[in-house]
């Protein structure tokens, strides 16, 4: 059975207040995605959330359980947060997934010059409309490692981290794709033209379009089953646009 799925995501910036945060949620919230990735929302933001449904930490217990809305997973360690229509999707488990550890840097400005890690969201539902069950991989990369469409030579510890950042996505969408998961990837890779095996990115054929970061880096994307039927780019009080994609699977 064929269906019509949204997919969102939305890098929404740490340091907007929360009026702002608040806003660009609901305006991506009002286009009524099935499923949502968020980067950059961090546990202080949990409130927030709960104003839209339910908050789980990964592997722990749904708090302020509503009969609609989101079903919201937040890990505490990482800023990705990963949800799902409860009308449409049941609730399976979620886990964090650590792609990078702590390690010395060679992006100027970093404090001591280390490098936070990097973590990526995993939740898995079963969609109620299919049958099927769906895995959903919301990932935030290291950001400064790409100038001009490749990745810099200045900054080669940069680049080898985000590298392995991107091999641990893909090892993630090879073990849900071959548990037989429909499975979306989202989130904001901090490279123009990444692509990931057995799915297809949103921007496939869209080159050519506006960007989410500036005029022209599609940074934050939708990877998922088969070319998107639809992009559509949200402006809001962040730096980068929303995307809101529209998949038919």
């Amino acid at each position: 059975m064929s269906s019509r799925t949204l997919v969102a995501t939305a890098n929404v910036h740490r340091g907007l207040a929360n009026d702002d945060a608040r806003q660009a949620l609901r305006g991506m919230l009002e286009h009524e995605p099935d499923l949502v990735g968020l980067q950059e929302w961090h546990p202080w933001r949990a409130r927030l959330l709960s104003e839209t449904g339910s908050v789980a930490l990964a592997r722990g217990p749904r708090l302020g359980r509503r009969d609609n809305g989101y079903l919201w997973t937040m890990p505490i360690l990482g800023d990705c947060v990963v949800g799902a229509r409860s009308d449409r999707f049941a609730f399976v488990e979620a886990r964090v997934v650590l792609l990078s550890s702590i390690a010395r840097a060679d992006k100027p400005g970093r404090l001591l010059g280390i490098e936070p890690p990097h973590f990526a969201t995993l939740g898995v539902y079963d969609d109620l409309i299919t049958g099927r069950r769906v895995s959903l991989i919301g990932y935030h990369l290291v950001p400064a490692v790409q100038s001009r469409g490749r990745y810099r030579d200045d900054r080669p510890l940069l680049v080898a981290r985000h590298q392995h950042e991107v091999a641990g996505v893909q090892a993630l969408v090879d073990r849900q794709l071959a548990l037989g998961h429909t499975t979306y990837a989202v989130g904001d890779s901090n490279f123009d033209g990444l692509r990931l095996a057995g799915l297809t990115s949103a921007w496939e054929g869209r080159e050519d379009e506006p960007g989410t970061l500036g005029p022209t880096r599609q940074i934050d994307d939708v990877h998922g089953p088969g070319p998107a039927g639809s992009v559509q780019l949200l402006a809001n009080a962040s730096d980068h646009m929303a995307v809101l994609v529209e998949h038919r699977v």
